[in-house]
């Protein structure tokens, strides 16, 4: 009998830390860090890896604004836009440009609305300079497009994309720990955002 209850108290000791605290976070992710660092977490530190061309991107940019008015200052959004194939680094190059400009929220929305809306190849560079002439910021983003700094955010993104395995987009990293990809929800953002929204519930009460 001691012999058993030995064994028994053994086997207890040995199941993994991470496997006893991912039954506490509810919803459907990958867990690609140590679960531990989430304990007593006071905010949701969001990566986003999306591209421009993406469906599930242009809808989650709508439904992550439901995340943002809900968690307020508690929710830390960044964005890195990716690309790959026979795309070109112009759009990305866009978003850093505007961001420095402050104006990165309404350019990207820009840039989504005349690929999906217009069905124009926002990757071509002559396109990027029509939209900046239209926003009045041509000179800026033609001098942005020659800038290293630029090119080195660009590359950064990249960089990060294949340290977490950014094969899906949008690709969203959790506080470094858990990875959520629209595939986990069948491609549903709507329901992939109410799976966002589950964990963060559980990571910002993980004591």
């Amino acid at each position: 009998m001691k012999l058993v209850l030995a064994i028994f108290l053994s086997l207890n000791f040995l199941i993994p830390v991470s496997a006893l605290a991912g039954d506490k976070i509810r919803g459907e992710y990958e867990v690609i860090g140590d679960l531990k660092k989430l304990k007593g977490a006071k905010s949701i530190e969001l990566q986003e890896f999306f591209n421009f061309s993406c469906g599930h991107c242009y809808r989650f940019l709508e439904t992550s604004k439901d995340l943002k008015s809900k968690y307020k200052d508690k929710l830390h959004h960044k964005k890195f836009p990716i690309y790959w194939g026979n795309q070109t680094p112009y759009p990305s190059m866009a978003f850093y440009i505007t961001d420095g400009l402050g104006m990165e929220e309404k350019f990207t929305q820009e840039l989504f609305d005349t690929n999906f809306k217009l069905n124009i190849n926002i990757f071509q560079s002559r396109v990027i300079k029509f939209l900046a002439k239209d926003h009045g910021i041509q000179k800026e983003m033609d001098a942005g497009m020659l800038s290293e700094k630029i090119k080195a955010k660009v590359q950064n993104c990249l960089d990060l994309a294949k340290k977490y395995n950014a094969n899906e987009t949008p690709t969203l990293v959790i506080n470094d720990v858990l990875k959520v990809t629209p595939s986990m929800t069948k491609g549903d953002v709507d329901k992939m955002t109410e799976n966002l929204d589950l964990i963060f519930q559980d990571v910002l009460s993980y004591n």
